[in-house]
């Protein structure tokens, strides 16, 4: 039986550790990408949380515009009501 051809050891080591890291790229992209899908996950629950808020405010108040940073609000004033004026 003839012998198997095979690539120098040098060789071997070198594919290996290419192959190797190449996997562990893999897997942290793919774990990139699962957390980039959970935070995605949490932002719209955050951004349904909000415009909840903003109904309520608007069902106290009507429709307002909010200083976010002193809480001051303005009415906002219909643009058919602005073209009366």
């Amino acid at each position: 039986m003839a012998d198997k051809l095979k690539l120098t050891e040098e060789e071997l080591k070198s594919i290996q550790t290419a192959l190797s890291n190449v996997n562990q790229a893999k897997t942290i992209l793919g774990e990139a990408t699962n957390q980039a899908f959970k935070a995605q996950i949490q932002v719209n629950s955050m951004e349904e949380a909000m415009i909840g808020v903003q109904k309520e405010l608007e069902e106290k108040y009507g429709s307002i515009t909010v200083d976010i940073t002193t809480g001051e609000y303005e009415e906002v004033v219909a643009e058919a009501e602005e073209a009366a004026e």
